[in-house]
Protein backbone atom coordinates (compact mmCIF):
# COMPACT_ATOMS: atom_id res chain seq x y z
CA UNK A 1 0.00 0.00 0.00
CA UNK A 2 1.52 3.56 -0.76
CA UNK A 3 1.23 6.29 1.27
CA UNK A 4 -0.17 9.44 -0.98
CA UNK A 5 2.49 12.48 -0.83
CA UNK A 6 1.30 15.58 -1.62
CA UNK A 7 3.23 18.62 -2.99
CA UNK A 8 2.68 22.40 -2.52
CA UNK A 9 5.41 24.86 -4.49
CA UNK A 10 6.64 26.60 -2.39
CA UNK A 11 5.19 29.65 -4.12
CA UNK A 12 1.92 29.00 -3.09
CA UNK A 13 2.75 28.37 0.37
CA UNK A 14 4.32 32.07 0.16
CA UNK A 15 1.03 33.26 -1.31
CA UNK A 16 -0.99 31.22 1.23
CA UNK A 17 1.13 32.63 3.98
CA UNK A 18 0.81 36.44 2.95
CA UNK A 19 -3.18 35.78 2.27
CA UNK A 20 -3.04 34.89 5.90
CA UNK A 21 -1.33 37.28 7.04
CA UNK A 22 -3.57 39.69 5.71
CA UNK A 23 -7.12 37.72 6.95
CA UNK A 24 -5.37 37.47 10.45
CA UNK A 25 -3.22 41.20 10.89
CA UNK A 26 -5.16 43.28 8.83
CA UNK A 27 -7.27 45.97 9.97
CA UNK A 28 -9.84 45.73 6.79
CA UNK A 29 -9.30 41.62 6.82
CA UNK A 30 -9.11 40.63 3.24
CA UNK A 31 -10.72 43.51 1.44
CA UNK A 32 -8.02 45.27 0.07
CA UNK A 33 -7.83 41.84 -1.91
CA UNK A 34 -11.73 41.81 -2.72
CA UNK A 35 -11.24 45.71 -3.91
CA UNK A 36 -13.38 46.71 -1.17
CA UNK A 37 -10.69 48.80 0.68
CA UNK A 38 -7.19 49.92 -0.30
CA UNK A 39 -4.24 48.10 0.48
CA UNK A 40 -2.31 48.84 3.60
CA UNK A 41 0.36 51.53 3.13
CA UNK A 42 3.91 50.10 4.31
CA UNK A 43 3.16 51.41 8.18
CA UNK A 44 0.40 49.17 8.59
CA UNK A 45 2.13 46.33 6.86
CA UNK A 46 4.77 46.50 9.38
CA UNK A 47 1.98 46.64 12.31
CA UNK A 48 0.71 43.48 10.98
CA UNK A 49 3.93 41.91 10.19
CA UNK A 50 4.94 43.62 13.41
CA UNK A 51 2.15 41.20 15.05
CA UNK A 52 2.61 38.18 13.71
CA UNK A 53 6.12 37.50 14.40
CA UNK A 54 6.96 39.66 17.34
CA UNK A 55 5.65 37.85 20.02
CA UNK A 56 8.60 39.08 23.04
CA UNK A 57 10.25 41.77 23.32
CA UNK A 58 13.77 41.36 21.45
CA UNK A 59 16.90 42.08 23.35
CA UNK A 60 19.36 41.48 20.49
CA UNK A 61 21.63 38.55 20.31
CA UNK A 62 22.41 37.01 23.67
CA UNK A 63 25.76 36.37 24.89
CA UNK A 64 27.29 37.98 22.06
CA UNK A 65 26.17 35.21 20.07
CA UNK A 66 25.30 35.53 16.56
CA UNK A 67 21.77 36.30 15.45
CA UNK A 68 19.86 38.92 13.45
CA UNK A 69 18.13 41.36 15.66
CA UNK A 70 14.19 41.15 15.45
CA UNK A 71 13.77 44.97 13.98
CA UNK A 72 15.74 43.73 11.17
CA UNK A 73 13.32 40.38 10.70
CA UNK A 74 10.46 42.72 10.32
CA UNK A 75 11.60 44.93 7.74
CA UNK A 76 12.42 42.26 5.99
CA UNK A 77 9.63 40.19 6.21
CA UNK A 78 7.50 43.66 5.38
CA UNK A 79 9.49 44.08 2.54
CA UNK A 80 9.22 40.18 1.25
CA UNK A 81 4.99 40.93 2.02
CA UNK A 82 5.37 43.28 -1.25
CA UNK A 83 7.70 41.51 -3.06
CA UNK A 84 5.73 38.39 -2.86
CA UNK A 85 2.50 40.52 -4.08
CA UNK A 86 4.51 41.69 -6.79
CA UNK A 87 6.25 38.40 -7.67
CA UNK A 88 3.03 37.27 -9.11
CA UNK A 89 1.33 39.96 -10.91
CA UNK A 90 0.68 42.43 -8.52
CA UNK A 91 -2.28 43.43 -6.41
CA UNK A 92 -4.86 43.68 -9.47
CA UNK A 93 -4.03 39.96 -10.53
CA UNK A 94 -4.77 38.95 -6.91
CA UNK A 95 -7.56 41.05 -7.25
CA UNK A 96 -8.78 39.34 -10.28
CA UNK A 97 -8.33 35.76 -8.33
CA UNK A 98 -10.29 37.04 -5.50
CA UNK A 99 -13.18 38.60 -7.66
CA UNK A 100 -13.19 35.34 -9.82
CA UNK A 101 -13.90 33.69 -6.44
CA UNK A 102 -16.54 35.81 -5.45
CA UNK A 103 -18.21 35.10 -8.54
CA UNK A 104 -17.80 31.25 -8.71
CA UNK A 105 -18.24 30.79 -4.52
CA UNK A 106 -20.20 33.87 -3.52
CA UNK A 107 -21.28 32.06 -0.52
CA UNK A 108 -17.92 31.67 0.65
CA UNK A 109 -16.15 34.67 -0.21
CA UNK A 110 -18.67 36.60 1.72
CA UNK A 111 -17.79 34.42 4.62
CA UNK A 112 -14.40 35.64 3.95
CA UNK A 113 -15.41 39.20 3.81
CA UNK A 114 -16.99 39.02 6.95
CA UNK A 115 -14.79 37.20 8.99
CA UNK A 116 -13.10 40.17 9.72
CA UNK A 117 -15.84 41.66 11.69
CA UNK A 118 -15.06 38.46 14.50
CA UNK A 119 -14.39 40.13 17.74
CA UNK A 120 -14.37 43.36 16.17
CA UNK A 121 -18.19 44.31 15.71
CA UNK A 122 -21.61 43.96 18.16
CA UNK A 123 -22.63 41.87 14.77
CA UNK A 124 -19.44 38.69 15.18
CA UNK A 125 -17.97 39.67 19.14
CA UNK A 126 -16.84 35.59 18.61
CA UNK A 127 -16.44 33.42 16.37
CA UNK A 128 -19.07 31.07 18.22
CA UNK A 129 -21.55 33.81 16.99
CA UNK A 130 -20.43 34.18 13.43
CA UNK A 131 -20.43 30.61 12.93
CA UNK A 132 -24.04 30.04 14.56
CA UNK A 133 -25.32 32.89 12.39
CA UNK A 134 -23.98 31.92 8.97
CA UNK A 135 -24.98 27.99 9.79
CA UNK A 136 -21.92 26.76 10.86
CA UNK A 137 -19.93 24.93 13.67
CA UNK A 138 -16.98 26.67 14.07
CA UNK A 139 -14.88 23.51 12.92
CA UNK A 140 -16.69 23.77 9.50
CA UNK A 141 -15.76 27.34 9.37
CA UNK A 142 -12.26 27.22 10.27
CA UNK A 143 -12.06 24.22 7.66
CA UNK A 144 -13.52 26.13 5.11
CA UNK A 145 -11.80 29.52 5.61
CA UNK A 146 -8.31 26.87 4.96
CA UNK A 147 -9.56 25.40 2.04
CA UNK A 148 -10.74 28.49 0.54
CA UNK A 149 -7.16 30.65 1.21
CA UNK A 150 -5.99 27.60 -0.33
CA UNK A 151 -7.88 27.89 -3.38
CA UNK A 152 -6.91 31.23 -3.98
CA UNK A 153 -3.50 30.79 -3.51
CA UNK A 154 -3.28 27.83 -6.06
CA UNK A 155 -5.14 29.79 -8.46
CA UNK A 156 -2.82 32.84 -8.05
CA UNK A 157 -0.17 30.76 -8.60
CA UNK A 158 -1.73 28.77 -11.37
CA UNK A 159 -2.50 32.28 -13.59
CA UNK A 160 0.95 33.43 -12.25
CA UNK A 161 2.25 30.21 -14.18
CA UNK A 162 0.03 30.27 -16.98
CA UNK A 163 0.94 33.91 -18.12
CA UNK A 164 4.81 33.27 -17.41
CA UNK A 165 4.68 30.61 -20.32
CA UNK A 166 2.81 32.68 -22.31
CA UNK A 167 4.92 34.90 -22.37
CA UNK A 168 7.77 33.04 -23.22
CA UNK A 169 6.31 30.97 -26.06
CA UNK A 170 5.27 34.80 -27.31
CA UNK A 171 8.98 35.75 -26.74
CA UNK A 172 9.90 32.70 -28.37
CA UNK A 173 7.74 33.20 -31.67
CA UNK A 174 8.80 36.94 -32.10
CA UNK A 175 12.46 35.80 -32.28
CA UNK A 176 11.53 32.69 -34.86
CA UNK A 177 9.88 35.70 -36.91
CA UNK A 178 12.53 38.41 -37.01
CA UNK A 179 15.55 35.40 -37.70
Amino acid sequence: MSKKVSYIPKEVLRIEDIIWLFAEYCPTGLACFFGDADMPDMEEMAAMVLAKYATAEDIGPVDGGKGTPQQQIIVETGESVVNVIASVGGLDAIRRVFFLYGEEFPHNAQLLREMDYIGRSFRYPSIEVFAFKHHLTEKQFYRKRRKALLEISWEIYRRYKMSEKMSEKVSEIMSEKMA
